[in-house]
This record gives structure tokens, sequence and C-alpha cells, in this order.
């Protein structure tokens, strides 16, 4: 498949200056937004975890798999029951070393020693989502920590880690091309001012899920079962069926006990659990099996 995502990232960007541009549109459609990119992208590009594992991976195997997410899943839960705000931070290191690994999909295999480089990278875009909208940020995170951080401060560490990520670049021979260039110049700016919903769908999305995803097609179609765009689709259906509508029945369920932040942060939550063994396996598949 062609590198498709281009014009999905313009779409993205399109979408994001119309809420920077008319920053008084319905919350709603910040919602409907949102739920309709994890729909079609975010929560697909998860949905074969087992098949990067093991392509031709046989029922016995499936379930030896799928016992092993959810331990890992339950495992992370307990965290977040016990120690709220080390799962916090676990959540927030995980997700931007996976996010920072997306940007390098273009540029050939990945390498195992470098992971401060996801890390910087992917933080850095974090960064300026969750500063970007500070206010929205604080309401998420308030059920478990009141945080206040002055913009000053809050620019600093944005100025911090973009220094450090393009420090990190040259240490490890990443030479910048255009599309980093653009990512840091247009990309990050449209994020920093777009709603955290927006912005995070956006990021999540189109630079993340989708990059991700084209990674996976073009490997699992040197295998017969899964060699065109049909057959791929498919077997993205049960899982990423599964995790949608169990998330969903559990937010269904939360309307009726939980205000609106606890809510925010159920969702994240719920997302968090689903992440960690996807970033596992697929930063196992990024390294040992991907290549460009």
């Amino acid at each position: 498949m062609a590198r498709i995502e281009y014009p999905f990232k313009a779409l993205g960007l399109g979408i994001a200056v119309l809420f920077i541009l008319l920053p008084n549109l319905p919350q709603e459609l910040q919602f409907g937004i949102f739920a309709l990119i994890l729909l079609l992208v975010g929560i697909p590009h998860g949905g074969i975890d087992h098949l990067i594992h093991n392509p031709e991976i046989r029922p016995k195997g499936l379930v030896h798999f799928i016992i092993r997410y959810l331990l890992l899943m339950s495992a992370y839960g307990l965290l977040w029951w016990l120690l709220p705000v080390a799962a916090l931070i676990a959540f927030l290191a995980m997700s931007a070393y996976h996010f920072g690994q997306s940007h390098f999909l273009e540029q050939g295999q990945l390498q195992p020693k470098e992971g401060l480089l996801y890390l910087l990278k992917g933080s850095f875009f974090l960064s300026v989502i969750l500063f970007g909208d500070w206010e929205m940020t604080q309401e998420i995170l308030s059920p478990i920590l009141t945080i206040s951080i002055p913009e000053t401060y809050r620019l600093l560490s944005m100025g911090l880690l973009l220094a450090c990520s393009l420090l990190a670049h040259g240490w490890k021979n990443r030479s910048l091309n255009l599309g980093d260039a653009l990512d840091y110049l247009i990309l990050a700016p449209m994020l920093y001012f777009s709603p955290l919903l927006i912005s995070f769908a956006v990021y999540f999305g189109f630079w993340h899920s989708l990059p991700s995803m084209l990674a996976e097609y073009k490997y699992l179609s040197q295998h017969p079962t899964f060699n065109s765009p049909l057959k791929f689709g498919k077997q993205l259906l049960p899982f990423s069926g599964i995790s949608l509508i169990g998330i969903t029945a559990i937010l269904f369920v939360g309307l009726e006990f939980l205000d609106s932040s606890q809510l925010y942060l159920l969702f994240f939550v719920m997302i968090s659990l689903i992440s960690l063994p996807h970033i596992l396996y697929m930063d196992t598949f990024l390294k040992e099996k991907f290549q460009n």
C-alpha cells in the first residue's frame, strides 16, 4: 500500500485548523471526531497483535496469547488501583516511547539502542498536547492528582524536550528530513493550539495509529492469508470490536455513577490497559520483524 497516511495527515491538520479558527464549536463535535478516529484507526491498529506476534498462530497458541495479554492488563489495572499516580507516570512514559517510535517507521529498521530518541521525541509531542489545553488536562487528572504548572514552566519544559529531541537525532545519526521538519514546525503548533481531544485524536490517529497499521500490513501481506487490504481488514475486526464494545459498555455504566472528569480518566485508564501489552508486542515486532 502507498503511503496513504499523507492525505489523512492533511485531513488531521485541517481538523485542527478548524477548531483553532472556530474555538466555540460545540464540544459534541469534538467528541464525535475523537470517537470516529478512535473507531477507524486508533483501536484497530492494536487489534492484530496476535498476528504480528505470530502470523501462523494456532488456536492453542492464541489462547496462551490472550491469557498473557489479560494478565498484563490485570497487573497494570491493579497498579492503577493501588498507585494511580505511579500508573499515570508509567502510562505517559510508555506512550511517549511508543509515539516517538512511530515517527521513524519510514526511515528503515528500528534499532534496539534508540529508545532514548523515541522517548524524547514522543515526550515532546505528548507535552505539546497536554500543555496546550492545560485546563482540560487538569480536569482529566483531577480525580487522582491536583497539579498546577505556570505557563512559563510549561513552555520551558516543551522547549527543553524539543532541544533534547533534536540533540538525540544527531547523537543517533538520525538526520532530520522534510517530514521531521514539518512535524516540528507545523504539527506541533497545531496540536498546541487545538483542544485536547482534537489534538490527541489527530496525533494518535494519523501520526501514530495509521503509520503503524501500514507497517503491520506490509509485514502480514507477505503471507497469503493476509495479502490484500480486504483480508487484512477482516483480521482487525474481532479484537477491535471486543475492545470497543467493552470500553463503551463500561463508560455507559459509568455515566450513572461518575462525573465528567472521572469518566475522562476512566476512559484513558482503559486505553492504558490495552496499550501496555500492545506496546510490548509492537516494540518487539518493529525491532525484529518490520523492515521498511
